[in-house]
């Protein structure tokens, strides 16, 4: 045979090959563009829609503070496009319908809080493993706001995560084809003034060893601005069980003062001394950590002050607004300075 007759049956198996490779890559390339797998039962479109919502956005000058985040995925199936799907394969076709729902995850997510130079970001960047359909997932970062920093601050949350393209099954494995995806959130905060100043003003309890009872904890705000959205929280140690370690005290202006009340129990081991706990108010911009004596006396002596309880309770408050607005009255007058007769 001669080398020309050799070559004709060659070159039309080359084109052959070709044509058969041509047809596998038109089918493995969507309408959109990205990679799909062959021979696929179903095909998805949709993915995640994440965005964010900011918990605590006022913040004061000069402070650090934990910025309280969260995220939502709101990602829905757009439409479902089934292929062909040849006879015996229907329980795989099921299979792989369900997998598909799996684009709508955000998996291997990571979170980075980015900010100008009047406010520092001291945490993250924050991790999470998957954030699914209709689910929401709460991020922190702590924050150090700048003496200068006023007004309005924007800051740009950064999303790295991957996201589910394509699923193919074979004998009854899922073969999921991922792709990485970013996203960039804006969001602002607000600086104002100068931050409220909370004091522990007084505290009462009647404790004994091997009982309950209630610790009334009185906190007073000193500062020129309201605290907004405080939370008292009980920092107890043996002797003392918290029945209950949170308490909402609303907003507390200047001036103003709140009583944040838990119940607790005290262990029989007890002895009746002095003792001290931590009660943490958390508000829109900070957080105040006060220091509160208590006393655990034996069972005669807490019927003996547990009488006139809430008469001493008012008697305390009172006093405390008494001394709230002298303190701002005088602060006020240092800041005017001495006044100077007239010429």
């Amino acid at each position: 045979m001669r080398p020309d007759q050799i070559s004709s049956p060659l070159s039309l198996f080359a084109l052959l090959l070709l044509a058969l490779f041509a047809a596998d890559l038109v089918e493995a390339t969507s309408a959109s563009g990205t990679v799909q797998f062959a021979g696929d039962h179903y095909k998805v479109e949709g993915g995640p829609r994440i965005d964010v919502s900011v918990v605590n956005p006022v913040f004061a000058p000069g402070t650090n503070g934990t910025l309280r985040l969260i995220l939502t995925n709101d990602g829905v199936v757009e439409r479902l496009i089934p292929g062909v799907i040849p006879s015996g394969s229907e329980e795989e076709a099921a299979q792989e319908m369900l997998a598909e729902f799996g684009c709508l995850q955000a998996s291997n997510l990571k979170a980075d809080l980015r900010s100008d130079g009047s406010i520092e970001v001291l945490s993250g960047p924050v991790h999470l493993d998957v954030l699914g359909p209709g689910k929401t997932a709460p991020l922190e970062f702590d924050l150090r706001i700048g003496d200068g920093a006023e007004g309005p601050i924007p800051l740009s949350l950064d999303l790295g995560y991957e996201r589910q393209i394509d699923v193919s099954f074979s004998g009854g494995t899922a073969s999921p084809l991922y792709l990485p995806s970013s996203l960039s959130l804006d969001l602002i905060l607000s600086v104002e003034g100068n931050p409220p100043a909370l004091e522990l003003m007084g505290a009462r309890s009647a404790l004994s060893p091997g009982e309950g009872g209630t610790i009334s904890i009185i906190v007073g705000n000193a500062g020129d601005r309201a605290a907004l959205n405080c939370t008292a929280r009980l920092v107890a140690a043996p002797p003392f069980i918290p029945m209950a370690n949170l308490s909402g005290l609303g907003d507390i202006p200047p001036g103003g003062v709140a009583v944040a009340r838990f119940d607790v129990l005290v262990e029989e081991s007890a002895q009746a001394q002095e003792y001290s706990i931590g009660c943490e108010i958390s508000h829109d911009g900070g957080v105040a950590s006060l220091s509160v004596p208590l006393a655990v006396v034996s069972p005669e002596r807490a019927h003996l002050f547990g009488a006139p309880f809430f008469a001493i309770l008012l008697g305390a408050a009172a006093l405390a607004i008494f001394w709230l607005v002298r303190e701002r009255r005088n602060r006020s007058l240092r800041r005017r300075g001495p006044l100077r007769p007239r010429r």
